[in-house]
């Protein structure tokens, strides 16, 4: 989702309140399918207030060329997706959400089987065979490896950038944490396991409970 609101492009808005107008890019969930690469579905629907239309449909299959074949992740920056595939890193261009098109592509030479992307400012953080990787994107759609923004992992997989920090799923070695202040060199901070209870880290996500920030790790 490219927000964490529920947000419906085509509610009614008021003059008085000097609303401004949403977005259609706002409207689709874009979900990253290892056999048809990128599928896009309206789930405005969800928030419009009528409770008997909550009907989904696949409104549009991505995958020119076959170039999103074995998708595994994708993140939402802009109006500009990127996404993991074994292939390396692929952008593709929403601006129209119903008609996508690859916009720019960063391949296998740098990134090995990339598994999961995060985007923070101008720079995308990629984890993937080798551990976690930098890329600036200060032009988005032509990604350029950042030279020292490496930290190697064992099991990188998914990933959660929260300002300085980016907080990485390692597998059996638990939760990495590694400090991203100078995203150009990115360092280890710690490696968290709560004593070896987490043993097989699979995914993170990094949230506010309570006014507090917890780590949410699935294991």
């Amino acid at each position: 989702m490219p927000s964490t609101l529920a947000l419906d492009p085509a509610r009614v808005r008021l003059p008085e309140n000097q609303e401004q107008p949403i977005d259609l890019f706002y409207a689709f969930a874009y979900i990253s399918d290892r056999q048809e690469g990128l599928v896009i579905v309206n789930v405005a629907t969800l928030v419009d207030g009528n409770p008997e239309n909550n009907f989904l449909n696949k409104d549009v299959v991505f995958n020119p060329d076959g170039v999103l074949t074995g998708a595994s992740f994708v993140a939402a920056a802009g109006h500009r997706l990127y996404i993991t595939t074994p292939r390396g890193l692929a952008i593709v261009d929403v601006s129209d959400p119903m008609h996508p098109h690859l916009a720019g592509e960063l391949g296998g030479n740098f990134l090995r089987n990339p598994h999961c992307v995060a985007i923070q400012f101008r720079y995308a953080f990629v984890t993937d065979d080798d551990g976690l990787k930098v890329l600036d994107i200060t032009d988005p759609v032509r990604p350029i490896p950042v030279r020292k923004g490496f930290v190697r992992l064992g099991n990188a997989g998914r990933l959660y950038v929260a300002r300085t920090y980016a907080y990485v799923a390692n597998g059996p070695e638990g939760l990495a944490i590694v400090d991203v202040e100078n995203p150009e060199r990115p360092r280890l901070d710690q490696m968290f396991s709560a004593g070896g209870a987490i043993n097989d880290a699979r995914a993170v996500q990094i949230g506010s409970v309570n006014a507090s920030q917890f780590a949410l790790v699935a294991d």
